[in-house]
């Protein structure tokens, strides 16, 4: 079971000296955040060390980030650790302890390949070996003031230290990056931070995109404004009433599939501390109807034992199950389920540092001295002004971006274009009474997904609706913004879901009154190349804008993991993921 513990600060004067944390008491203005990597994870005991260190000071850091590194998945981790720690393959994973307070960024994996993927300048370096890691590199990842220390060291090692800009201290063991030249290596500051003035931000849309970029800046202190348009949340594609979130697989184990199971890790991590287990969300597995083959697991060793707790074969009480046949090929996902998606994003919008402003329409920004300031549609009134704001309000963003006015410009590139596609789909849901008793109790406890998706036996939406119901779909438009439920879409649901259970075909078209159900219909915002736009843009004149869109059917297993990217690159944090995948997300990709 995926749990995430939250460990309170006491005081503990037995723990036994930490490297990490001597160094962060010496500071006479303790930081706000602190950023410790270790060249050697073992175990994960000289990680909980330091997390019990950090617990048991009360003038700790506020946030603690803790980048390691180890060669291979451990098999022998410190009992504490081991629930969060899933799923360890190849690549950088972000797990979060102490209510996400405390983050680990795990790299399994080849050491020097993983050490290229780091974009963080350390305050402090705990190097296992010297004698298998080059001083340059560990020069990169520091800034003014980082002190490092290492277990082993030969000459060679030592004099390419010096070079690289460390002064040795006392013991010999240990030193000090004081370059006598200007830094230009370091790839991010932890102490570049926005002044407690400007940590404000404007995010617009309250969908699952805006939900969790507010969140996750406001946990980390911001004030943040959230601005929609509809009249409550889930006016747009977020109104869905559930839907699943799930890894993807490929043979190669492409860009697709390693960002879908970031965004999976850190979709399950914020649903367990926000959300009720078995009512608002639940790890409940999948099983993947593969048509046509499609969906094929990497081979091994590509795949090994870590793998298999994301993904595997499906074997015949799986199809079973899920209505399968014996021939049909067919996926078990034991790390996916289901999320009533306006709990997910209530949940997140419920944070004291987040006010919510509806029924307001952003027609215009405004690119200032002085920061951005938003136009209303209605009567042209600046209705709110920030240095930050956040465009997550899906297919509209191209409108915004186009709407945008600099009053001084500084460049005369064009400005950004995003090809968004509008996708129009259309679910279909009923109580779970209304189906034939015999289909009924045939029907999986899991989801069921390949061509559209089933969901059955979901908890009542409110209080006095009438049970629990089951949910399938979606229908797939392209530029389409009609939303009215249609009636051919309804029946072209129930002949997807009797293709996506082939033993119960014929069941299904005969027994499902489609009269009996109700639908609903959204538009959600793709990309060509399947990737969402996350960040800034590369054009002078839009500083301070960000944006977080594109993430077409994949809300909820992308919507989290894009908010920390966004809130990390604000916060100049530690990326949540790799370097070279967050790349690939980027807004600044289209201008």
């Amino acid at each position: 079971m995926v749990q995430v513990p939250t460990l309170r600060r006491v005081m503990s004067p037995q723990l036994p000296p930490n490297f990490h944390a001597s160094l962060w008491q010496q500071v006479p203005e303790r930081p706000s955040q602190w950023h410790a990597l270790d060249t050697q994870f073992g175990n994960g005991q000289a990680f909980l060390e330091t997390l019990l260190a950090w617990q048991a000071d009360p003038q700790a850091p506020s946030q603690l980030f803790y980048t390691a590194f180890t060669e291979q998945a451990p098999d022998n981790l410190v009992p504490q650790l081991a629930q969060n720690c899933f799923g360890l393959l190849p690549g950088i994973h972000r797990i979060c302890y102490a209510n996400s307070q405390v983050k680990l960024n795990l790299c399994v994996g080849h050491f020097a390949v993983n050490f290229k993927e780091i974009d963080i300048a350390a305050d402090s370096i705990q190097i296992s070996n010297f004698l298998d890691t080059d001083p340059r590199s560990v020069a990169r990842l520091s800034k003014l003031g980082t002190r490092i220390r290492w277990s082993a060291m030969n000459d060679d090692a030592l004099a390419q230290l010096k070079a690289s800009g460390f002064q040795l201290d006392t013991l010999g063991s240990s030193a000090t990056y004081q370059p006598h030249w200007p830094i230009k290596a370091a790839l991010r500051s932890s102490d570049i931070q926005a002044p407690e003035s400007k940590r404000k931000a404007i995010v617009i849309g309250a969908g699952l995109a805006g939900a969790a970029v507010a969140y996750s800046l406001a946990h980390r202190g911001w004030q943040v404004e959230v601005i929609d348009q509809h009249t409550q949340t889930g006016g747009g594609a977020s109104g869905l009433p559930a839907g699943i979130f799930a890894t993807h697989v490929s043979p190669d184990n492409n860009v697709l599939s390693r960002i879908t199971r970031d965004g999976v890790r850190a979709t399950i991590e914020r649903a367990a501390s926000l959300l009720k287990r078995g009512e608002e969300w639940d790890l409940s597995h999948l099983v993947e109807h593969r048509y046509s083959g499609k969906r094929e697991l990497p081979p091994s060793p590509v795949w090994p034992e870590a793998g298999l707790e994301w993904s595997a074969e499906a074997n015949q009480v799986h199809q079973q199950m899920a209505g399968l046949n014996k021939e049909t090929l067919a996926l078990w996902h034991p790390l996916a389920g289901w999320i009533q998606t306006q709990s997910l994003v209530k949940a997140q919008l419920s944070h004291p540092n987040i006010s919510c402003r509806f029924k307001t329409k952003v027609s215009q920004l405004i690119r200032q001295a002085s920061g951005w300031q938003l136009i209303d549609n209605n009567n042209n009134q600046v209705v709110a002004q920030a240095d930050h704001v956040i465009i997550a309000n899906a297919h509209a963003c191209q409108d915004l971006l186009n709407s945008i006015q600099i009053v001084e410009q500084a460049s005369v590139k064009p400005r950004p274009q995003i090809p968004i596609t509008p996708l129009r789909g259309q679910v279909t849901f009923g109580p779970m009474h209304s189906l034939n008793q015999d289909l009924r109790s045939k029907l999986p406890r899991v989801p069921v997904n390949g061509h559209g998706s089933f969901i059955g036996n979901l908890p009542a939406l409110q209080i006095n609706s009438e049970g629990p119901y089951w949910i399938v779909g979606s229908s797939f438009q392209r530029f389409d913004f009609d939303t009215t439920v249609r009636e051919e879409d309804q029946q072209s649901n129930l002949k997807q879901w009797a293709e996506l259970m082939p033993a119960w075909h014929d069941e299904i078209l005969e027994n499902v009154d489609v009269s009996k159900t109700q639908g609903w219909a959204g538009i959600r915002a793709a990309l060509p190349d399947r990737l969402p736009a996350v960040g800034a843009f590369q054009h002078l004149d839009f500083e301070g804008l960000q944006v977080c869109t594109g993430m077409g059917a994949r809300g909820i297993s992308w919507s989290v993991l894009c908010g920390e990217l966004l809130a990390s690159q604000l916060n100049h944090e530690p990326l949540p993921m790799a370097a070279s995948l967050a790349k690939l997300m980027a807004a600044a990709r289209f201008g």
